[in-house]
């Protein structure tokens, strides 16, 4: 997953996490690591190693964004 970010009309793709679909609502998580451009396993915020997608995305973009939801 990425997201688009920067000021103005032209933002930047940054990447942020990749994910797996494991079944039913059950998604593996890895944060992008922007120095190698690599992914690396995480834990969700609730120390779970699997969750919601939104729950995955929602932490790589507290990690990778800037000022994300303020």
């Amino acid at each position: 997953m990425a997201a688009w970010a920067g000021p103005g009309t032209t933002p930047t793709r940054k990447s942020c996490c990749r994910i797996e679909y494991l079944g039913d609502d059950d998604w593996g998580f890895a944060l992008c690591d922007p120095a190698t451009e690599t992914y690396e396993p995480a834990v969700l915020p609730g120390g779970q190693l699997s969750g919601g997608a939104v729950e995955a995305y929602d932490a790589a973009a507290v990690v990778h964004l800037t000022e994300y939801g303020e």
